[in-house]
Order: structure tokens, then C-alpha cells, then sequence
């Protein structure tokens, strides 16, 4: 059976920076694989498309650019704003510099933001994504199709 739109897809991956020589992002195993359902916007779309056709067995590689991927880093997705007015939001947890924090917009809206610095009254977050501006390497195998 081969993937198509709404396919129950297991996949094993490598995911690297830049190339097959990059540095590892994240290895899901064929012990472990990753199970989707294509079309749900589990995956990249243009992930999607490179694994459209292929069958359990198959084994892909192929590179994503950043617009294909996460996106270009935005500049204008970092903000400074007043530790107070942070602090009304996330109360309940404790930030530290480098973590990642769940935020909620005027319009209810749930994002998530990496804290860049913290200073005495000011908080630097970034709300681009942590893989946004790079280029993307994929190598892995369709374990299953249903």
C-alpha cells in the first residue's frame, strides 16, 4: 500500500542540520517510529510530499530549506517586554534563560517562546521557532502503511 492522504504512516527518521555530515536534531528509532495520519498537519507539508507514494520498506533522504521547513528566523519575533506583565501569564512556573515557555496573546491565543534574557525588570523572549532559519536534512524508512 502506498502513502497517500489520510494514510496511518510509521516512520523511522534522522533528522540533521544542514547535511548528511550535520549535526543529529532528533532520531526517532524503528523500534519507536513516529506514527501520523497524512494530511492532519502532523508532519511539514513539503515532509509530507517527499513521502507521498512510498510503501512500507522504502527508505527516503532529502533536504528541506528553511521555507520549506520552519521558516526564515524572524527578527520581529523577539520581544522584550516587563517581567510583571510576564509574570501574570506564566505564574505558575518559574523561567530561567534558554527554556521554552507556554504564553497566552490578548486574543487567547497559545504560543510558545524561548526565554533569550532575563534581566531585572525586562524578560527577552523569542517566539520563532527553534528550528526556524535552518536547513533540514531527513533520512529515514516507512515502517508501516495502513
Amino acid at each position: 500500500m502506498k502513502i497517500e492522504k489520510n494514510s496511518r504512516v510509521k516512520i523511522a527518521y534522522t533528522l540533521k542540520y544542514d547535511g548528511a555530515k550535520g549535526d543529529i536534531i532528533e532520531n526517532v528509532s524503528e523500534e519507536h517510529p513516529l506514527e501520523v495520519v497524512i494530511g492532519t498537519e502532523d508532519l511539514l507539508e513539503k515532509f509530507e510530499e517527499k513521502i507521498m507514494g512510498l510503501q512500507a520498506g522504502n527508505t527516503f533522504e532529502f533536504i528541506l530549506s528553511p521555507e520549506d521547513a520552519y521558516g526564515n528566523y524572524d527578527e520581529e519575533g523577539v520581544v522584550s517586554v516587563p517581567k510583571t506583565e510576564l509574570m501574570e501569564d506564566v505564574s505558575d512556573i518559574t523561567i530561567s534563560e534558554g527554556e521554552i515557555i507556554p504564553i497566552v496573546t490578548d486574543d487567547e491565543e497559545e504560543m510558545e517562546a524561548v526565554v533569550l534574557e532575563i534581566d531585572k525588570d525586562i524578560v527577552t523572549l523569542d517566539f520563532n521557532h527553534p528550528l526556524a532559519g535552518e536547513t533540514l536534512f531527513f533520512e529515514g524508512k516507512i515502517i508501516s502503511v495502513g
